[in-house]
């Protein structure tokens, strides 16, 4: 008798742990089950889909996106510039863009904690009310605003974080590539080490 409740505990607690520990895993590591990639860009599929499964719940739950479903908005997130190397606030970048196929969007900066920047600049966000949806548009990355027309403050955004693109409403023959989405590019990093 005693050994069938030591059994019973044994397979509970490793039941427990195995099921902690994947959850840990997934939490830790992310899922790339459920991305797509365009050039830099990353789109999760399962952004406020009803299809998510737990661990997708997960992911998103931590990382704070309160995703609508893509019929209303697809979520596009850059980690990276164009040699692959995280972004850094030490770093000046241009992101431009063409006209996109949806009733609005917006670009906004998020430190590398996936909170906005926490600095007085007031310019986390820039969206089509502001660099025009009719026309290419340009947006500035950098810490000080410089003389652009559009900025996104990276002061206090430390190394590693991130751009977020929000198109809403896209268009029924929107198709996501790599030619529809906003380049980025580095302009110049302090010391030439991003």
């Amino acid at each position: 008798m005693l050994r069938r409740i030591l059994a019973w505990i044994a397979a509970i607690l490793a039941g427990a742990l195995l099921g902690l520990g994947s959850a840990w895993a997934t939490l830790h590591f992310g899922s790339s089950s459920f991305t797509e990639h365009y050039g830099n860009w990353a789109h999760s599929r399962a952004a406020g889909s009803t299809a998510a499964g737990p661990y997708t719940r997960a992911i998103i739950a931590r990382d704070g996106l309160l995703a609508l479903s893509a019929r209303e908005a697809l979520y596009f997130t850059l980690y990276k510039d164009e040699q692959g190397r995280p972004l850094s606030e030490s770093c000046v970048y241009d992101l431009n863009g063409v006209p996109l196929e949806a009733r609005w969007w917006s670009v906004t900066l998020y430190a590398d904690d996936n909170f906005l920047a926490q600095n007085t600049d007031a310019a986390h966000s820039v969206d089509a009310s502001r660099a025009g949806n009719d026309a290419p548009w340009s947006v500035r990355i950098a810490p000080v605003r410089g003389d652009a027309a559009h900025w996104l403050s990276s002061r206090e955004a430390r190394r590693g974080f991130s751009i977020t693109l929000r198109i809403y409403n896209p268009n029924r023959d929107f198709r996501a590539s790599e030619a529809a989405l906003p380049v980025l590019t580095t302009v110049s990093c302090a010391g030439d080490a991003p």
